[in-house]
């Protein structure tokens, strides 16, 4: 099985599933450790239960990452084979299951498009109407710490957000550079 990369379709799915199995490691090594020392020395009053001490935080870790993003509904198969075969790549770097984390909390994006100093944003989420400009804010702070101005806009229908995208023009290669470089910001503000 080949490694999902962020803003890949079917990131967050694969995210989950591995933070999920490293909890579920985690939650073994630990019970292994206990009952192993049940078993030898009849407590957990001895040394070793520190091993299994130590090996809470990583398993906390893999378990907060896990909740954080279960919440999230990605794309159905149906709903990314239309926006893959309407945009495709010619139009500037698509991404995908963007979750952009700051300290105040999460956003989910299903897709996002940035081409030629715009970013297009599909959010199927109720909550979207009414929290628009939060969800623009979240991706204009990836990249307020750089020289670029791109214009956001947020979508709650695929159909929107397609039309969108294939209505903004097509970049030069130095607007694609700066593109593809504004596409690696947000993904670096992603889980």
């Amino acid at each position: 099985m080949s490694k999902i990369n962020k803003g890949e379709y079917g990131y967050l799915k694969a995210y989950r599933r591995g933070k999920l199995v490293g909890f579920i490691i985690f939650v073994a090594m630990i019970e292994f450790i206990v009952i192993t020392m049940l078993l030898m020395f009849g407590s957990t009053g001895r040394v070793g239960i520190v091993f299994a001490i130590l090996l809470t935080l990583p398993m906390a870790k893999f378990f907060i990452a896990f909740i954080t993003c279960v919440k999230f509904k990605p794309l159905d198969e149906e709903s990314y084979k239309k926006i893959s075969e309407a945009i495709h790549n010619k139009y500037g770097f698509l991404m995908y299951d963007l979750v952009i984390s700051q300290y105040e909390g999460f956003k989910f994006y299903q897709a996002m498009c940035v081409k030629n100093g715009k970013v297009c944003a599909l959010v199927l989420d109720k909550s979207v109407q009414t929290e628009k400009k939060a969800y623009e804010k979240w991706i204009k702070s990836c990249f307020k710490d750089s020289k670029y101005q791109y214009t956001v806009y947020i979508y709650d229908s695929i159909d929107g957000y397609i039309k969108k995208a294939n209505s903004i023009s097509e970049a030069n290669e130095n607007t694609r550079t700066i593109d593809k470089h504004v596409a690696q910001m947000i993904q670096e503000m992603c889980v």
